[in-house]
């Protein structure tokens, strides 16, 4: 009887031992899973801010982009009436001399 009980703690130590073992690996590995976390959240902001300044960048190439253009406009607009008033004096001094 006595050698059962010293068998039964015996297992009951090593069992107890793995536990503790077994546990101290879980919170190895629930440190380790909480730094990459960290890691991944902190990339997260990361790229949520450059995303941020890329959209306002974007934002501000369309509003250059727009000027430009109307820049563009302005000139096309102003050589078409340049045209037409050439067109209309060469028009003008026909009518004179017929």
């Amino acid at each position: 009887m006595d050698a059962q009980l010293t068998d039964m703690v015996l297992r009951i130590e090593t069992r107890t031992r793995q536990m503790l073992m077994l546990h101290q690996q879980l919170r190895q590995e629930i440190a380790q899973m909480r730094h990459q976390l960290d890691e991944a959240e902190a990339q997260i902001r990361r790229l949520q801010d450059n995303n941020k300044k890329l959209q306002e960048d974007y934002a501000h190439l369309k509003i250059a982009k727009y000027v430009d253009m109307a820049d563009d406009d302005t000139k096309q607009i102003r050589s078409r009436i340049s045209k037409m008033v050439r067109d209309i004096d060469k028009c003008i001094a026909m009518l004179k001399t017929e």
